[in-house]
This record gives C-alpha cells, sequence and structure tokens, in this order.
C-alpha cells in the first residue's frame, strides 16, 4: 500500500511541474543545449585539469582557479557549470569566449562537514565536441578535535 501511494504522489508531482509551462515553450536547458550542437569548439585547459589541494583542516575553504583556451575557431559557449556536491561551487564566464581567448573558472571547496580523503568534481557543459568538461580537486581534510 505504501508503495502504491509514494508512486502515485510521484507521479501527480511530475505531472503538475510539467503542466507548469506553457504549451510549446521549449525549456530554457533544451534551447541551450541546442544552440551548444550547433557550433561546437575546442578547448585545452592551461595547467591541469587536476588540483590537489594536500591537506586542511575541517571548516576551511579552498579556491582555485582552473584557466582555459578556446583553441577552436568558434565561441565557446559555458551553459552552465555545477560541483558533485554543494561544497564545491564554480564560478564561471557567462559570456562567449572568442577562439584564441583564455578564461577562467573559480572553483571554491567548502570543507565544512567533511572529514577524510576528499575527491570533488566539477561539470562544465560547453560547445566542446565531449560536451561536458570535468575539473577537480583532491585532498585530505583534518576532522576537527
Amino acid at each position: 500500500m505504501k508503495k502504491i501511494f509514494v508512486i502515485a504522489f510521484s507521479l501527480t508531482l511530475v505531472l503538475g511541474i510539467f503542466s507548469c509551462r506553457k504549451k510549446g515553450e521549449t525549456p530554457l536547458g533544451a534551447k541551450l543545449d541546442a544552440e551548444l550542437m550547433k557550433d561546437t569548439t575546442t578547448i585545452a585547459f592551461v595547467d591541469s585539469t587536476t588540483f590537489p589541494f594536500d591537506t586542511i583542516n575541517e571548516d576551511d575553504k579552498v579556491q582555485h582557479t582552473f584557466r582555459i583556451v578556446n583553441t577552436g575557431t568558434k565561441n565557446l559557449l559555458i551553459a552552465r557549470a555545477f560541483g558533485s556536491c554543494g561544497c564545491t561551487v564554480p564560478e564561471y564566464p557567462k559570456d562567449p569566449v572568442k577562439p584564441g581567448d583564455t578564461a577562467s573558472i573559480a572553483v571554491t571547496f567548502n570543507s565544512a562537514g567533511k572529514q577524510g580523503e576528499q575527491h570533488k568534481n566539477v561539470t562544465i557543459v560547453c560547445n566542446t565536441v565531449t560536451r561536458n568538461e570535468m575539473v577537480y580537486l583532491t585532498g585530505f581534510v583534518i576532522p576537527k578535535k
């Protein structure tokens, strides 16, 4: 009985969410995805895609800036970037990056509530051939005493 209630509630919730959209309207995410597929480009990371922050204390914050170069012939468009959890927050350029130009993606990792070995990633959704580029932060968090 409990399973039936959960399934019915889930279906009602999903239908409610989709009914809020106007008929014939394309969701913003789909518009961005279509735009990303039109003109692909290539990028190169100036340094590395992994930043080892070594050892920090719990509650410390680590910030690192990943630099990328648009090595293609089309503008680089970054639709969104997101961390593997709420403790890893990226900031990325909202404007197109012209061919040959460099852009920065600043990532902040907040170690509050984290302990031990940490492996965090950020997914960058953009108009490269692979569509998703990844950067990583790794290190060790010493627990509070």
